[in-house]
């Protein structure tokens, strides 16, 4: 197995470090440069020291791109050097195998889907026993009831979250929100019994990644109100389309027989034949999916400055203004995201050389 040389997190973390750093020794002094430049009374010493610290918050910035700017070129150079050098010797096999791979683990994940029904179906049905005849089966009337007992206390729930936050919005807000798609997921692939299936854990990583920064972004730029009625919305379109998923996956059926009128479609436009697996969608696009989160990531962190020079030195209007506890969620997940996003981007090809 050959390893592929890279540059570990803890540099990269490094470089950021050394960016924030910089950037935050800027901002402490550059205002007092700034009012002795514009003509205010200063202290000589004081406006050296001040200057000086700039120019080394300066320095180090451009010190820090630079590091960047080739830390970057460096691991491009690697990727193109054990492309050439390694891969491509190997990829005409790589892809047979590939090909193969996923031939297999269709009808693996299909016979998965076939016993975890035939389960469900042995849970939701009793035996009858008639004296003179043979064992018949017929539907559990209890698990039944069970089943429908659990969805509305789970619609009561969530209609009284959403009361009680339209009347008490607080910082906790994000959380709260995040918790009812993770509930309504928790009961959805109980239902299906999904607990084995990688899959349907992207239904929960989804939301948990970005609701609480859509619920922030949300809150200061539209209000309350708006915001929880489209949270609302978002998520009865969330819990349908994971039900439809759920049920499709397991069953092979979609909800109220939709299946039957699509059937009718000819073959070759069938709805059903562009459905393939989440996961190898997934894996397939890992680099584009990392991409996506590193730029937005870069963006939360771009509206962070702007939100320090906006608060502490000049007032941009078009900036909405942000609480505390939302400036520090907004650079959690702007750290959340970056890391995300580096590590997808290097997946696949972490995954290819291992596989040499």
């Amino acid at each position: 197995m050959t390893e592929k040389p890279g540059i570990s997190l803890l540099e990269k973390f490094s470089i950021l470090y050394l960016l924030f750093m910089a950037i935050y020794i800027i901002y402490l002094y550059y205002s007092p440069v700034i009012d002795v430049l514009s003509g205010k009374e200063f202290k000589p010493q004081d406006f050296i020291v001040n200057l000086t610290i700039v120019i080394i918050g300066l320095c180090a910035l451009w010190g820090g791109i630079t590091l960047a700017k080739r830390t970057i070129a460096m691991e491009q150079l690697i990727d193109i050097g054990f492309e050439n050098g390694v891969y491509n010797r190997l990829e005409p096999v790589l892809e047979e195998i590939a090909g193969t791979q996923v031939v297999i683990n269709k009808m693996d994940e299909r016979l998965n889907n076939m016993n975890i029904n035939l389960d469900r179906l042995k849970r939701r049905s009793i035996e009858l026993k008639i004296p003179g005849t043979e064992p018949a089966f017929g539907i559990d009337i209890a698990a039944q009831i069970s089943r429908f007992l659990r969805l509305i206390i789970l619609i009561n729930i969530t209609l009284v979250t959403f009361i009680f936050l339209l009347n008490f919005t607080d910082s906790y807000t994000p959380f709260v929100l995040t918790m009812l798609y993770v509930l309504w997921w928790l009961e959805i692939t109980y239902e299906y019994t999904l607990w084995e299936k990688s899959s349907a854990y992207y239904w929960v990583f989804f939301p948990i990644l970005t609701i609480p920064i859509t619920t922030i972004l949300g809150d200061i730029m539209y209000g309350s109100g708006i915001l929880f009625g489209s949270m609302g919305i978002l998520l009865a379109l969330y819990v349908s389309a994971y039900y439809t998923w759920s049920k499709y996956i397991i069953e092979g059926i979609l909800p109220f027989d939709l299946n039957k009128p699509i059937n009718r479609i000819p073959s070759d436009n069938t709805i059903s034949s562009h459905f393939f697996s989440s996961r190898t969608y997934f894996i397939q696009h890992y680099y584009k999916y990392g991409k996506f989160l590193t730029n937005v990531s870069i963006i939360f962190a771009f509206f962070l400055i702007l939100q320090l020079f906006s608060v502490n030195i000049y007032y941009i209007k078009f900036l909405p203004k942000f609480s505390l506890d939302q400036f520090v969620f907004l650079g959690i997940f702007s750290i959340i995201f970056y890391i995300l996003g580096v590590k997808l981007k290097h997946k696949k090809k972490e995954k290819e050389a291992e596989t040499i």
